[in-house]
This record gives structure tokens, sequence and C-alpha cells, in this order.
């Protein structure tokens, strides 16, 4: 029934002369072959029929791949509120980066979202934050405590 309703309509469609580009024209075809599919299936369990089988030349609905996650290359900053610290451990799951003498480290391919980070050098007290990752939030600064003696 739905499948004549669409008939009638993509023949309307032809009848006026509006002649769809390609790209339309195949979304037509793809609805078409599954509303088919759908109402054969429907009539099949009316019947009782649990055979499974189905009109030559119809196609199944195709599954989309998962889409994969963005991911984005960031930066730290590691200092002491005021003098970067050169040496600082930065990690994330499970791959340590190292500051350099300007106290900078980047991470390369990171999830966007929230992720985990933990700071620790020599001499003060380590942090853990959660930063959240975007393609605007690339950058960030975290400031270490001197630990006591």
């Amino acid at each position: 029934m739905v499948y004549k309703k669409f008939e009638k309509i993509k023949l309307n469609i032809i009848k006026g002369r509006a002649l769809l580009p390609f790209p339309t024209a195949k979304v037509l075809q793809d609805h078409e072959d599954r509303l088919r599919i759908l109402e054969e299936g429907s009539s099949n369990a009316e019947q009782g029929s649990n055979s499974g089988s189905q009109q030559q030349g119809a196609s199944e609905p195709q599954q989309q791949e998962p889409a994969t996650p963005a991911t984005q290359n960031i930066s730290f900053t590691i200092n002491d509120g005021t003098d970067p610290i050169e040496g600082a451990s930065v990690v994330i799951d499970e791959t340590t980066k190292t500051t350099g003498s300007a106290g900078g480290c980047t991470f390369s391919d990171i999830t966007e979202g929230s992720v985990s980070v933990n700071v620790s050098a020599e001499g003060y007290t380590s942090k853990t934050e959660t930063i959240t990752v975007d393609s605007t939030h690339t950058s960030f600064t975290i400031s270490l405590v001197a630990s006591s003696p």
C-alpha cells in the first residue's frame, strides 16, 4: 500500500516533467526498493510465510559504518605559575611526553571530548586535570606547585 502511494507520487513528478537530477533520482529508487521490501515482508507475515524470500533485484538497505571520531593535535605548556618547567612528564592514556626547555610538549591524534591529563615533575606536586579537547581547544597551560621539602 505504501509502495503504491510512493509510485503515484513518483509518476506525478515524472508527468509534471520535473526531471530530477541523478542524485535525487537515485534516492527515489533507493526508497522505492526499501518500500517494496517492507511491503513484501508485511504481506509475507500476514500470509504466515516465514520463507524470507524477496523479489530478485530488490536491494537490501546498506548499513553505514560508524563515523570515525574527530581527533586533534594538542599542546601543553607546563609552568610553576611563572616560569616553564623543563623535564615535566605529561601523560594521556598510556602515552607520556616530556616537556622541553620552554615547558612545552605536543600530542597527536587525541580524540575529541573529555581527556584526563596527569602532570608530574621532580620537586613539584603532581596534578591530574580533565580537559575538553575540540577544534577550538587545542592548547593548554597547567601550573604545578613546588612540593614541600
